[in-house]
């Protein structure tokens, strides 16, 4: 068996942000890879932060029930909001001192950002997608004895995300709160490293394409549409292995013409870079 690392000298192109791709890069590093940080989504926040502000006060009125869940569906919602909190004057670990609401997160990666503000969260769902989400809310009410109908639940969240947890909680008959926490546009990549990564794309320079999320495939392909001619372009989303953090990050990318290679079955940067381990183990590239 070989002592070398399981990715050793590949080269991996990490489309998440700059500011989250520290993460998968060490973790990539780790294993041996070449992480190329090539970012194809910014994260922006509001112009206006009056309808988080409002809704995030509340959270912290006296002997008012404002809100009976609270969801947060990423690392950026959380920060965004607890910074948004600290800017207010509130201390977000205080809140379950004045608050008798329950949070939800979609994932593990989640609850651990909220872990840093001092806060736990009451409920992640085994399947961490807005589905799993909808499923273990829909739980937690029967466990406890009531109906989700009624119920009032405050989603903070990127503007652009998907509609399906608040109109499924919404027609479940849940009093739905839906606050754009932030918005997510794309890098503009006509640029030095765009065209450098450009030319390794087609020089088979970079071995493995990882997507986290929707936006950083729609980006991805935006920004390859932008170059060359349509062939080249097939010929470059062909020759390329792509590994998806889960399933609906590989369901816009085949909807966009890619094709998926590997998906990690748990839904977080472990699981995918554990799924490129794997098959890395199974096959050479």
């Amino acid at each position: 068996m070989s002592d070398s690392l399981p990715l050793q000298g590949k080269r991996i192109l990490v489309t998440r942000t700059r500011e989250q791709a520290s993460v998968l890069c060490e973790q990539l590093r780790a294993s041996g890879a070449i992480p190329v940080e090539f970012p194809t989504i910014r994260i922006v926040p509001p112009d206006d932060w009056s309808a988080l502000d409002q809704a995030l006060s509340r959270l912290f009125i006296v002997n008012e029930v404002s809100y009976d869940w609270l969801v947060l569906t990423s690392a950026n919602g959380v920060a965004i909001c607890m910074e948004r909190l600290l800017s207010l004057g509130y201390q977000p670990q205080q809140m379950r001192a004045v608050w008798q609401g329950r949070i939800a997160t979609i994932g593990p990666a989640t609850a651990a950002a909220l872990e840093h503000y001092g806060l736990q969260a009451d409920l992640i769902p085994s399947e961490y997608v807005a589905e799993g989400v909808i499923q273990a809310l829909l739980q937690a009410a029967e466990r406890d004895g009531r109906s989700i109908a009624g119920q009032r639940i405050l989603l903070a969240r990127a503007a652009e995300a998907r509609k399906i947890l608040f109109t499924e909680l919404q027609q479940a008959g849940a009093n739905v709160e839906e606050v754009a926490a932030y918005y997510t546009f794309p890098v503009t990549r006509d640029d030095e490293q765009g065209r450098t990564v450009f030319q390794q794309l087609q020089n088979r320079q970079i071995d493995l394409l990882t997507f986290t999320s929707s936006s950083t495939v729609r980006n991805f392909v935006s920004w390859l549409q932008s170059y060359g001619p349509d062939g080249q372009r097939s010929q470059i989303a062909e020759q390329i292995k792509i590994a998806s953090i889960g399933p609906i990050t590989s369901q816009t990318a085949r909807e966009l013409g890619l094709r998926v290679d590997i998906e990690a079955q748990e839904f977080t940067i472990d699981g995918l870079v554990k799924a490129i381990i794997q098959s890395e183990e199974k096959v050479s590239w």
